[in-house]
């Protein structure tokens, strides 16, 4: 589960301490972030009527401009709204079809430090990254528990613990190509593997029976679906060009090992995975959704 909808529960939700708990004088609310930070990405949320607008600070822009591992006072910030709705209780869009900003529903904060991951017991580490929350208001949620959060993110280390690190590395240097594996069909792949690395994805991607969109169209039956064929997304014309195909195996690992070599146009800002086992387990686990 993402950052945003663990952040979401637990800004809500009184939860007992436990182990990993946030200490609130480590994270302070970064006043006047708007007037200097990066804002990196926006997500329409149609699972829960939000959308969320994210941030990231001069330290981690230029890291991820260089390619270097997120340094101590690397800040990532996440806006959470309630989208405007309009008389028929549906999200108003504008013309980049973003949803416009309702009321605040909370800031997510993610932060490194020297030594912030000590307390933290190795199966949940995220390096030195710690995690808070703060209310409409900019307080503080005193109640926040880092450990769920650790827990989610821990699956994404090639991704620097960060859900939307191929938006934020998009946004400051393109895409970047990748020297990926060759082509390996019918490769066997392992579902539980596969679900744990398409963790990178569920920023972009639902994966319920819905078939909502999100930044990228929802995946649910994807595997042998025509191509372009999920409701409510705008793809690309080389995406169109392949509507009457099927998403076989061949297309998804193709896909997989890198989607701009497919489709040059595509919005797709994930360059792909590299290994040919990953491919093949993502697809396993693809394959299950049905």
């Amino acid at each position: 589960m993402p950052l945003a909808r663990r952040l979401l529960a637990l800004a809500l939700v009184a939860l007992p301490l436990a182990a990993a708990e946030a200490d609130p004088k480590r994270i302070a609310f970064p006043d006047g972030y708007e007037k200097t930070w990066l804002p990196y990405a926006v997500h329409n949320r149609p699972d829960n009527g939000q959308v969320r607008h994210l941030f990231a600070n001069p330290v981690a822009v230029d890291a991820a401009k260089e390619g270097k591992p997120m340094p101590h006072g690397a800040i990532l910030m996440m806006e959470v709204y309630k989208a405007k709705t309009d008389a028929a209780n549906q999200p108003v869009a504008g013309s980049d079809g973003l949803w416009e900003k309702g009321d605040v529903v909370f800031y997510g904060v993610m932060q490194t430090g020297p030594g912030w991951g000590e307390e933290h017991p190795t199966e949940i580490r995220n390096g030195d990254w710690n995690y808070a929350t703060f209310g409409p208001g900019r307080t503080h949620n005193p109640q926040m528990v880092e450990k769920p959060c650790l827990e989610c993110h821990k699956a994404l280390p090639e991704a620097q613990y960060v859900f939307s690190w191929d938006e934020l590395v998009s946004k400051v240097k393109g895409v970047p190509r990748i020297d990926a594996e060759p082509v390996r069909v019918g490769l066997a792949g392992d579902v539980d593997r596969g679900k744990t690395l398409f963790q990178r994805c569920t920023n972009c991607h639902t994966t319920d029976t819905a078939v909502r969109a999100k930044v990228g169209p929802g995946l649910f039956g994807v595997a042998g679906r025509q191509v372009a064929s999920a409701q409510g997304f705008a793809y690309s014309a080389s995406l169109k060009s392949l509507a009457a195909q099927p998403w076989s195996d061949e297309r998804l690992e193709r896909w997989l090992a890198g989607p701009r070599v497919m489709a040059t146009d595509t919005k797709m800002v994930f360059p792909g995975f590299t290994k040919a086992q990953d491919r093949a387990d993502v697809i396993a686990y693809l394959k299950t959704l049905k």
